[in-house]
């Protein structure tokens, strides 16, 4: 059962609306409380999953309420009512992430239909056999707007996506790119997904693709034996561009990503060919071709290079040092991809699909002729 907390100083309206709402106990339990500190406090004792309040009341008002929310229950959404609307409080209520808003006098159906509303799109979805990355990726290429709540067994983190760009992130007392720099990094997390999304200004400013590169980076550091890193320290210097070669954001202009294509032409003669890739380290497409209309190359990149990631750790583990090439095959068809290697100026990976009947030998022997004329065009 949805638990649905009403904050109001009228107690006379505050008891109507509870008996008007009594006819959707089936879909949701009323709670009530008379004003932004009482509500706080049940908010703590309870498991809200929609808030709606009044913004003009004693001790602390909607605003105060809604800041306290922000902060400390970011995953629960909120409709705010008020009788003193207007495109002031509107652009306040928006830059608080609160969409939203329903003027009194009110209509009680209005208010119910909202109320289902949210509550149907704040239902969380669990998201299980997939890593974070590999899912943040399919998050922007699908133009995803959502909230995502990231569990490992000691932290508790958000992600705030808006049509598919990473627009905040919140891990405790750290908030934007620190706070996602840190999520992104975290490792056996549980994913839980409710599509819709508080945060509606970007405080972030970077890809996607530099915030994976950065979490990556930063988590070698960590594990390389350091002290620690600074994130704030880290993100001061994001800001002045002083980022590790290893690092760089890879940015091609047209001509030179018709360069690199060309080199893909070369495995167009293999036998069983379907299509090719070179994707930057957290498999974002460069460079493709392909003969199938059925292959999404955007989704194979962003799925199978986290595969590859995780064999180039496993590899490393078992003390068989890094991985450079792995293949996979399927009833229906083979995937060969390829490392151009960690000291590479621009770190990238070759990937190459054909079918289950292809020439698997010589797509091997291809794509490993064609990795360093790529380093070649890439440095």
């Amino acid at each position: 059962m949805k638990n649905v907390l009403i904050v109001d100083d009228e107690k006379p309206f505050l008891m109507s609306l509870t008996d008007g709402l009594s006819a959707y106990a089936g879909e949701f339990k009323t709670i009530t409380a008379e004003n932004g500190q009482k509500a706080v406090d049940v908010l703590k004792s309870a498991k809200i999953d929609l808030v709606v309040t009044d913004l003009k009341m004693p001790r602390m008002d909607g605003f105060e309420l809604l800041a306290h929310m922000s902060h400390h229950h970011p995953d629960v959404p909120a409709i705010v009512m008020t009788a003193f609307g207007t495109p002031q409080i509107e652009d306040r209520l928006r830059a608080m992430g609160t969409v939203q808003y329903i003027e009194k006098p009110l209509n009680l159906n209005e208010l119910a239909a909202r109320i289902l509303e949210e509550l149907a799109a704040n239902s969380e979805g669990y998201i299980h056999g997939i890593t974070l990355p590999t899912f943040l990726q399919l998050l922007e290429m699908e133009k995803k707007t959502c909230t995502l709540t990231i569990k490992t067994s000691d932290k508790v983190g958000y992600l705030y996506f808006n049509q598919g760009e990473l627009v905040d992130g919140q891990a405790g007392d750290i908030r934007g790119l620190q706070a996602a720099n840190e999520i992104a990094a975290w490792e056996n997390a549980k994913i839980e997904i409710s599509s819709t999304c508080r945060k509606r200004k970007n405080v972030i400013n970077r890809t996607l693709s530099h915030v994976l590169m950065e979490a990556f980076r930063l988590k070698d550091e960590k594990e390389r034996g350091g002290d620690g890193v600074d994130l704030k320290r880290k993100t001061e210097e994001d800001d002045l561009a002083i980022r590790p070669k290893e690092t760089e954001q890879i940015t091609l202009t047209k001509e030179e990503v018709m360069a690199l294509e060309a080199h893909l032409q070369a495995l167009k003669e293999i036998k069983g060919y379907k299509a090719a890739g070179i994707m930057n380290f957290t498999g974002e497409m460069l460079a493709s071709d392909s003969t199938d209309a059925s292959i999404d190359l955007g989704i194979v990149g962003a799925t199978f290079n986290d595969i590859f990631r995780s064999a180039h750790e496993a590899s490393k583990k078992i003390g068989l040092e890094a991985c450079r090439e792995t293949a996979i095959a399927t009833p229906k068809g083979v995937i060969v991809m390829r490392c151009s290697g960690v000291d590479a100026k621009a770190h990238f990976h070759l990937i190459g699909i054909m079918s289950a009947d292809g020439n698997q030998a010589l797509m091997k022997m291809q794509i490993e002729k064609l990795v360093p004329a790529i380093m070649a065009e890439l440095a």
